[in-house]
C-alpha cells in the first residue's frame, strides 16, 4: 500500500495502474490482482487506512485534557495525514463518486462524527478557560474548520504537486492558530503562543 500510495501522490491516480504498482514493486501484475482485483480496490483500502489514521488521532485526543495547544497538534496530525494521502484526493472523480454513492466507502457517517467531534473540542475548550466563544461562534469554527480541511491541501499542491511537507503544513497550521487566536483568552493565547514557537 506504501508504494501504491507513493506513485498516486507523485503520478495522480488516474495514471497509476496495477501494472505500475506491479512494476514498482518488482511484481507480476496478477500478484497485485489477487489482492486487489481493480485499482478502485487499491484506492477504498487507502481510504480505510486515511480514515483509520485520522481516528486514532482523534481518539488519542479526547483521550487527553482540553487545551489550545493540544487541538493544535491534533490538527497538525489531521495535516500531517492529510499531505501523506493528498494524491488520492486531488482531482481523483472517483473519490468524489464513491464519496457521494456510499457505496463501497460511506464516508457521511465518519463526516458528521468529525464534525460532531469538532463541536465538542470547542465547547469543551470553552469551559476549561482557553477559548471565549458563543455557540454561534462555535458553529462558524466548526464550518471553518471542516472547509480548510477539505481544501487546504488543493491550494498548497496548485502549483507544485509534491513541496515541502513539513513547511507546508506549518504555513496552513499557522493560519489556523491565528484564526483560533481570535477567540482565545488569555489562557488560550498562551498556549496557542507556545504551540507556534515549538514549530518554529
Amino acid at each position: 500500500m506504501h508504494t501504491a500510495l507513493e506513485l498516486i501522490n507523485d503520478k495522480g491516480y488516474v495514471h497509476v495502474g496495477v501494472r505500475e504498482i506491479g512494476r514498482a514493486l518488482k511484481k507480476s501484475p496478477g500478484n497485485i490482482s489477487y489482492h486487489f482485483s481493480k485499482k478502485e480496490d487499491i484506492l477504498i483500502a487507502l481510504l480505510e487506512q486515511y480514515r483509520e489514521t485520522n481516528s486514532a488521532l482523534y481518539e488519542d485526543y479526547f483521550a487527553g485534557q482540553p487545551s489550545a495547544h493540544r487541538f493544535l497538534e491534533l490538527m497538525k496530525g489531521i495535516f500531517d495525514s492529510q499531505f501523506r494521502y493528498r494524491g488520492v484526493f486531488i482531482g481523483n472523480q472517483f473519490v468524489k463518486e464513491e464519496i457521494q454513492s456510499g457505496n463501497r466507502y460511506d464516508y457521511r457517517a465518519t463526516y458528521q462524527q468529525r464534525l460532531s467531534g469538532f463541536t465538542r473540542i470547542f465547547r469543551e475548550l470553552r469551559e476549561s478557560k482557553h477559548l471565549q466563544v458563543s455557540d454561534e461562534d462555535i458553529e462558524f469554527l466548526v464550518a471553518h474548520i471542516a472547509l480548510v480541511g477539505r481544501f487546504w491541501i488543493y491550494e498548497a499542491t496548485l502549483f507544485d504537486k509534491s513541496p515541502n511537507q513539513e513547511s507546508t503544513v506549518k504555513h496552513y497550521l499557522d493560519l489556523l492558530a491565528r484564526q483560533i487566536s481570535l477567540f482565545a483568552t488569555p489562557l488560550g493565547a498562551q498556549d496557542i503562543s507556545e504551540f507556534r514557537v515549538s514549530q518554529e
